[in-house]
This record gives structure tokens, sequence and C-alpha cells, in this order.
């Protein structure tokens, strides 16, 4: 299978080749290669190659090595950087997997292309490209599974998951973002050991769920989330926003497709930990082989959950918020925020950009853009309702502080957005808030999700026709210089020079 030259990058391309030149192996890997077969524009492009990251960047100087857990080498072009990965072998291998402990804390044993494919988390990402050849190369059947739209672990997926609990976020977010169906066998892991993802670091865990977001499927993405039960094991606040109670399930597993295939025969021997299904009889040495099955895909009625023996205890957080009023009122804001999440997928479709501060404020506010634009709530009450909501999901996700600040400032001055209180106060001070582009970004959002009347943006955005707005930046590039403000300082000093020449005999003025 081959890929047109002009939908690589001319710079992987050159690090591919320069790798090859000087005796190494070295090929696209991962990502870039699914997303070319499946004609999507890849994000980036990385190598893998069988030079040592020391051998790398003695062949490009623009090359900075980085990483204990996992050594790279990034190759710099400007501000793009082709990340240059050594060929690695599980570090597991040949030990028994059945120790309590699987989690893979330090990932730098080097070994061949095919054991190197065989190490990655699922098919769809095992797939190498040849630059030279122009060729496809497949240790672990990922082209079968490209072709049926399977996410699938490569080995027996209790092992990858306790290795490294993250894959299973990968795996929700390939399969919202693809479309693609999940595997029979690797959703079950993930009903499983959803409770192992706990032990990582918890930067790794929420930047996954901020890829969620930003993926173009974040409402794919959620429901996934929540119908496994890993939303409320990484946040019940979060579980308790998004859950709707009885229908629930049928929402949900009316999209789900649980997909029950057999495992590629391009496997091989090398990885049949879990190549056959355990409920299915082993053939007769004397029968004759079959063709391979196709896969099939398993249609779940509203109200069941997925495949009977892969359905797990999924529990359902319940959100207790003063503020509310009642069952109705918060199934209003829940449906509120679902219809967000569909709407930040519009964002993203269209090219925009959207920090992780605007990111969470957008999905927070429709739950509490009734209590803000009220003209009853005052400043103190509108901070205990944003505080009452956003404090426990800073907690549990561990969201950096800079950005839950940030959070709070975007959904406070929803409050003095709403056109009730436009004419309050001084509404140009508002715009030289270096937050106010962010706020007024995520309430045009809240106004098209509620369906209320976009005219209430008009008198913002006449001021800012009319005014600079503050941003990050100055417009050289630099932060805005703070400016002191004088007190009576200036008067103070001419008044004092007046009595000293008075004093002196001279006229000072």
């Amino acid at each position: 299978m081959r890929i047109a030259r002009g939908l690589i990058d001319a710079d992987a391309d050159k690090v591919v080749r320069r790798l090859s030149r000087h005796g190494f192996q070295a090929y696209l890997v991962g990502g870039c290669v699914r997303d070319l077969l499946l004609e999507r524009t890849p994000k980036d492009f990385d190598v893998a190659t069988s030079a040592t990251p020391k051998e790398t960047k003695d062949l490009f100087r623009n090359c900075r090595i980085i990483g204990r857990r996992f050594r790279l080498a990034h190759i710099f072009f400007g501000p793009k950087i082709i990340e240059t990965a050594t060929f690695r072998a599980n570090p597991r291998q040949g030990q028994d997997g059945e120790e309590d402990e699987l989690l893979i804390r330090r990932d730098n044993v080097f070994g061949t292309d095919t054991e190197d494919a065989q190490r990655r988390d699922f098919t769809i990402n095992g797939l190498f490209y040849d630059v030279e050849a122009e060729s496809v190369i497949d240790h672990v059947g990922g082209l079968d599974d490209l072709t049926s739209r399977v996410v699938r672990t490569i080995g027996d997926p209790d092992i990858r998951f306790r290795e490294d609990p993250v894959r299973m976020l990968r795996a929700i977010k390939f399969a919202a973002r693809l479309g693609f169906a999940i595997e029979r066998d690797t959703y079950a892991a993930i009903l499983r050991h959803r409770d192992e993802v706990t032990k990582c670091a918890p930067p790794r865990v929420l930047e996954e769920i901020y890829r969620l977001l930003r993926g173009g499927a974040a409402k794919r993405s959620m429901e996934i989330l929540v119908e496994t039960g890993m939303c409320a094991t990484l946040s019940p606040q979060l579980a308790g926003i998004l859950h709707t109670d009885e229908d629930r399930v049928a929402r949900f597993a009316s999209a789900m497709t649980v997909v029950r295939s057999p495992r590629p025969a391009a496997l091989g021997e090398e990885a049949a930990w879990a190549a056959t299904w355990a409920d299915e009889p082993e053939a007769s040495a004397t029968e004759a082989p079959e063709e391979p099955a196709s896969p099939q895909k398993v249609e779940i009625a509203p109200g069941s959950l997925p495949v009977g023996d892969i359905a797990g205890d999924v529990p359902v957080v319940p959100i207790d918020l003063s503020f509310v009023s009642g069952d109705d009122d918060l199934a209003t804001r829940r449906s509120q925020v679902w219809k967000m999440l569909a709407r930040l997928d519009a964002v993203f479709a269209s090219g925009g950009e959207m920090s992780n501060a605007m990111l969470i404020a957008a999905a927070l506010t429709p739950m509490v853009m009734p209590e803000l634009v009220s003209p009853a709530t005052r400043p103190t009450d509108a901070e205990q309702v944003i505080d009452e909501l956003l404090s426990p999901l800073a907690d549990q996700l561990k969201i950096a502080r800079k950005d839950s600040e940030r959070t709070r400032q975007i959904l406070a001055a929803q409050r003095r957005l709403a056109p009730a209180r436009q004419r309050r106060g001084k509404p140009v001070s508002l715009l030289r808030r270096d937050f106010f582009t962010d706020a007024l970004t995520v309430y045009e959002l809240a106004l098209e999700v509620s369906g209320a009347d976009l005219d209430a943006l008009a008198y913002w955005r006449e001021l800012v026709g009319q005014q600079p707005v503050a941003t990050d930046e100055g417009g050289d590039g630099r932060p805005p210089r703070q400016r002191r403000r004088r007190r009576g300082g200036k008067r103070r000093r001419r008044q004092a020079e007046v009595e000293i020449g008075a004093n002196a005999g001279y006229d000072a003025t």
C-alpha cells in the first residue's frame, strides 16, 4: 500500500532518508501512518529508528534528547518538531503476566522494529511506513483493523491496560475521534481495570482529558467515558454533571457498538497471548482451516449494556448543588452541557482553538448560567455558585492553579456580560482585562447553546470596535507594562518646590 509522497511532511521525509543513508532502519510510525491511510490530515509526524538517541543527535545538529521514562530525540525545524524514537522492546518481555504490579515506570529497553510494533498500544497505531520502498509494514494486523474500523489492543488488553492505564483513555479517544468501534475484549478490559487509572500521574491523565475535549469528538468521548464508568473514577463531580440517571443507559448504549472479531492473522505466534476467544472451542487439528471471519458488529438495544458478560457495574453518581431547584432543573442544565460539548466539536472541526481554562469554563457554563445572569444575583452569591461547582472538579482532576483561576475569571465575567448588567459599573474596564476575549467567546457559545438571542452580543462588539482589548501580550510581543497609578505625588512635589522657592526669596512658579 502506497502513500503519495506529497502528503508526507518534507522534514519528516528528510529525517527518515538521512537515517537510512547512514545505515539505520527508519520509518514513519504511529498516528501519522494511520491518519494518512484513513485520508485524514496528521497532526504531526513521528519517526521510529534503529539509531539510539545519541546516534540520532550526532546526525542532526538541530536535535535535543528529552525524557527519562522514555528517551526521545526531538529534531527541530523552526517551530516544528519531528519526534524520533529508538525501536524498543517490551520491558517486561518474558516476565510472568500474573504479577500484581505491571505498571511500566521506565521504558528504555531497545529492540527491533517487530518488537517495537508489538509493544505499542493499539493495532491501528502499530503500522510503519517505509518512505524509500513506499510500502506499509504491518507486524500487528493494523491494516485489517483499519479496514474493519476497530480499536483493539496489541496483545492481552488486561496486561496492556495494567502496564499503562492511560491507554484506556486513548482507546476512548480513538474510538470517538475516528468513529471506530471498540473490540469486545478491549471494551471488557476497560470495565475491569478502569480504577487502575488512579495510579497514573495526574498531569498525564488531565492532558488526555483535554485531548478528549479538543479532538473534535468531545460529546462522543464523554459518552463513552460515562458509559464505561471511567468518568466516575476520574471525577465524581464530573460524573454527576454528565450523568442522566434513569435514561443514561438508553441514551448512550443506543449509540454504542461493540465489535466481536477474531484477532488478525498478522499477529502470528509471537503475539498469541490473546488470539482466541475464551468461549469458542478450539479447532481440531484434522479440520481444514476456515477463512478468517469478518468482524461481527453487535448493535446494542436501548436500555441494555453491551454484550452480556462484559456488562459491568457502571456507577451512577448523584450531584447535590444548592443552587439547583430540583430534578427537572438539573436535567435541563445537564442537557445544555451535552449541547455545549457538541458545540465545542463544531468549533474544533472548523479549526478553532481554545485554552484549557476556556474548555473547562465552556463545559461548566450551562450549569451556572441562570444564576450568573440573574439580576438578583449579588457578586458574593455568584462567587459561591462558581466555587461550589468548580472547586471539587479542580481538586479531583488536579487542574493546574493558573487554569482553575482563569476559569473562575471567565465564569465570573459572564455575570458582567449579561444584558441586565451591561450598563452598570464601567464596562470599558472589563474590556481591558486579559480574560475578556476568552469570556466573550464562552458567552457567545452559551447563548448559542441555550437558543438565546445573539443580539445581546452587539453591545460588547460595538465597544470592542471602539476600545483596544487587552491581551496577554503587547503589540510588540512583550507582556503589557503595568503602569503605576500616581496618587498626587507630582502635585505634592510641585507644591514643595513652590514653598522652597518662596523661602529662598524667588518665585518658583
